[in-house]
């Protein structure tokens, strides 16, 4: 982190989970970034649940970490590092106080594309959790809830300026952060060494939010708009092939 000062940092092992040694399958790197107050904590997706090899280059990670006081947090992602991420991700804010968080989850990808086609969706859900009769998330900042990253810089951003919020006991309220390059994709940025989907938002005190994304990109095809599956992907994690 750039401000060392300020910030603790739990760095967790970023290894390879090894699915079927005999056969040389490997999962590829897909790891996650939380922070919040000042804390961060690192790792691989793979480290803190399962891992399952359900394609020729697709895998789904599930699992969960708590390791940051006050904050636990789940997920399910079918990935492919040529390259899509799909999933769910949910937090639990079990303080007593308001937190912010900014969560990435990266995937490594093969082979590079010096361009691309890309498209993006994402929604969720608000819970009261602790019976208050009240919840609220927001978009951190002013900034985007959702942004899908090309080598850890920007390449889209959704629920800019967010605001959502819950005003019954144990409530939820369910909401569509919207998409972007549906049902034509649009040009995004080359890629060269990763793809990811960043999470920047408050959560209230004793409050729970899940989010279900997708964050896909193509090579265009000569003369051709290549489009994404994205109904497939996001409802059983279809396969895609750049061909």
């Amino acid at each position: 982190m750039k401000n060392l000062t300020t910030t603790a940092f739990v760095s967790l092992s970023l290894a390879c989970v090894v699915v079927d040694a005999t056969a040389g399958v490997v999962a590829p790197n897909f790891g996650f970034i939380l922070q919040s107050g000042g804390t961060a904590v690192s790792g691989s997706a793979g480290d803190f649940g399962s891992t399952t090899n359900t394609g020729p280059t697709e895998w789904f990670f599930h699992g969960s970490c708590s390791a940051m006081t006050g904050t636990t947090m789940s997920w399910a992602y079918l990935v492919d590092p040529d390259p899509f991420i799909t999933g769910s991700l949910s937090i639990q804010n079990e303080t007593g106080i308001a937190k912010s968080y900014i969560i990435d989850f990266v995937l490594s990808i093969s082979p590079p594309m010096v361009a691309t086609l890309i498209s993006g969706q994402v929604s969720g859900s608000l819970t009261d959790g602790n019976g208050s009769g009240a919840a609220l998330l927001t978009s951190t900042a002013g900034g985007a809830v959702y942004t899908a990253l090309a080598d850890g810089l920007f390449a889209q951003a959704l629920m800019v300026n967010a605001s959502q919020s819950v005003s019954t006991q144990f409530g939820t309220t369910s909401f569509s952060g919207g998409s972007f390059g549906q049902p034509v994709a649009i040009a995004g940025p080359a890629m060269n060494n990763t793809i990811g989907i960043r999470y920047a938002f408050t959560l209230s005190a004793g409050d729970s939010v899940s989010f279900s994304s997708i964050f896909v990109a193509n090579v265009p095809a000569p003369g051709v708009v290549a489009l994404g599956c994205i109904a497939g992907l996001f409802a059983h994690g279809g396969r895609r092939r750049r061909r």
